[in-house]
């Protein structure tokens, strides 16, 4: 199976090989020596014959969830300053 996803992959990869002749197709599909069913697949064009023999799914999803606000652990720009204030007023006290 490794044969077939390494030949989509280049076929994806390279213009060149994704636009190859009738026979140029049949003749590279031909010499990836893999079985008779997924040798079919691949010279029809048959997507959901090669996505059974790969074991792909039928459909996909993706979902993006924002994140949340986390105010904890957060500091606001006034504790900042007055941390700095509070640490150069101890710096010149001593």
């Amino acid at each position: 199976m490794s044969n077939i996803i390494q030949f989509l992959e280049s076929m994806g990869k390279d213009a060149a090989l994704a636009n190859m002749s009738p026979e140029e197709f049949t003749t590279t599909v031909k010499a990836l020596g893999v079985d008779d069913v997924a040798e079919h697949a691949l010279l029809n064009r048959d997507h959901d014959a090669l996505n059974d023999l790969l074991g792909g799914r039928m459909k996909m999803m993706m979902m993006l969830v924002p994140a949340e606000d986390d105010d904890q652990g957060e500091k606001k720009p006034d504790e900042d300053e007055d941390e700095d204030k509070e640490q150069k007023d101890s710096s010149q006290a001593n």
